[in-house]
């Protein structure tokens, strides 16, 4: 059975009101959503700074600095950061353990990360990614989520590895799940959800 993980939403914790908190405080709710692209429900904004770091459009560098040009003052980097990082908490270790027996099963493993650059840096330094055969980053794709070329790509990498479809694909969003069914992919909201024999 060849699984992919969605990182976000599956294998990590969310905190969402914790990150919108921190930005309110340090940017105000306008520039929140008009520049940084954070909406108040935690959704993501077009065309803002946040879909550009996202892509790789621009720097983990220039993503803060412009960050500090509109925080409040004496906002500092490292809260920059920290609030940024709060979109995302820690893997539980019930959810590690129970990805480890799929493998142990012998079912083929991927992760699709919509992830920026400090996330990934981070996960790596507290995270055994061997777990997966493959880790796609969408700031590595230069794509953005929802976008159809993650989900294409990743299609025709799997593809080309020979993998067993049709592909499980799981990720608590409704929108990612509904482009990836277009493909063809099974999908689940969560682990729980995946029919797999161990």
């Amino acid at each position: 059975m060849t699984i992919i993980l969605d990182m976000g939403g599956v294998l990590m914790l969310h905190n969402m009101p914790e990150c919108i908190k921190r930005f309110q405080a340090m940017l105000g709710t306008r520039v929140m959503q008009n520049v940084l692209g954070l909406a108040s429900n935690g959704e993501g904004i077009e065309d803002t700074l946040m879909e550009q770091y996202e892509k790789g459009d621009i720097s983990t560098d220039e993503f803060i600095n412009t960050i500090l040009q509109y925080a409040s003052q004496g906002t500092t980097r490292e809260e920059v950061i920290a609030a940024w990082n709060t979109m995302h908490g820690g893997i539980p270790f019930e959810r590690l353990e129970q990805i480890k027996t799929w493998k142990a099963a012998g079912h083929r493993l991927f992760l699709l990360s919509n992830n920026n650059e400090l996330h990934w840096q981070d996960i790596h330094q507290v995270y055994d990614m061997s777990v997966f055969e493959h880790c796609f980053a969408s700031h590595l794709m230069h794509v953005s989520k929802p976008a159809l070329a993650i989900y294409e790509a990743v299609d025709a990498h799997l593809k080309a590895l020979g993998c067993e479809q049709p592909f499980h694909f799981v990720d608590d969003i409704a929108i990612n799940r509904h482009v990836a069914e277009i493909l063809g992919w099974v999908t689940y909201p969560t682990l729980d959800d995946v029919p797999v024999e161990v």
